[in-house]
């Protein structure tokens, strides 16, 4: 059976026409999904950014250290108070100042936490004053190298397959600083990108189930021209060549078989024989 249809010319154009077409299809898809991703990564991104840089005024710099040494605690009780109505009305999971470890950027200290679980509902805990906790992984690491560097104004991560216990998000660092332009803490944004999975999938379901169809009805169309205008005139072509072989007597003249020459002359060949 295998052998049969490789051999029949029929199913294996069709099926040759039917493959460019997935193929086509998936290299279009993937080019769209790759388009609409960063198209939503980069307006939320910018939003983000925009987020983090209006709330970091709100932090004084200079006062870092002694707030992790328990001074400056009346600031220190408005400043977190201002963050948790921020992140209430900015509508973002988590607004957080760390200060970070720059010897190897593998650990951070926690400053200021907000959080806002109504946002997605999570389950976000505050972290308190002091808390001390390692960096999350390598792409955060580089951010905050980064920004303590002064290489770039601001990072940003996307985590859209994060662990069962969180959703999926972005988070936005931006730098604070101290009176001498010093950068001495990272203030960060985070905030669900739920809309963004949500319109994706969409996409991606309409776009697998517009290739099928498409191949199918291109499947039909092909099998049909093809069967008439190819496939058929080769295959009487055949058929009589076949015939005179066995019985070389003088056949029904073949005449015009369609519009190609290539055909047309290949028949006359054989009426001629």
């Amino acid at each position: 059976m295998f052998k049969k249809f490789r051999s029949n010319m029929s199913m294996n154009l069709i099926g040759g026409l039917v493959s460019l077409i997935l193929i086509f299809g998936i290299i279009v898809s993937f080019i769209g999904y790759r388009s609409i991703v960063f198209a939503f990564e980069n307006e939320y991104s910018n939003v983000t950014y925009h987020m983090a840089d209006s709330v970091t005024p709100f932090v004084n710099g200079d006062h870092i250290d002694d707030y992790l040494e328990g001074k400056e605690t009346e600031e220190y009780t408005r400043t977190q108070e201002m963050l948790d109505v921020l992140s209430e009305k900015l509508n973002v999971s988590l607004i957080y100042v760390i200060d970070v470890d720059t010897g190897d950027y593998g650990t951070f200290t926690n400053i200021f936490n907000s959080v806002n679980n109504s946002v997605g509902n999570t389950e976000y805990t505050r972290w308190e004053l002091g808390y001390e906790r390692n960096t999350t992984n390598a792409e955060y690491q580089l951010n905050y190298r980064q920004i303590y560097e002064e290489e770039v104004p601001y990072g940003t991560v996307f985590r859209l397959n994060p662990p069962e216990d969180q959703l999926p998000h972005i988070t936005t660092m931006v730098p604070v600083k101290d009176s001498k332009g010093d950068v001495c803490a990272l203030l960060c944004i985070q905030r669900p990108v739920s809309e963004m999975v949500s319109a994706i999938k969409p996409y991606l379901t309409l776009i697998v189930i517009g290739i099928f169809v498409m191949a199918i009805l291109i499947s039909v169309i092909a099998a049909r021209f093809l069967r008439k205008a190819i496939i058929q005139p080769v295959e009487t072509v055949a058929a009589e060549t076949d015939r005179f072989a066995k019985e070389n007597t003088i056949g029904e003249p073949l005449g015009e078989l369609g519009k190609y020459d290539v055909l047309n002359n290949l028949a006359g060949s054989i009426d001629s024989m």
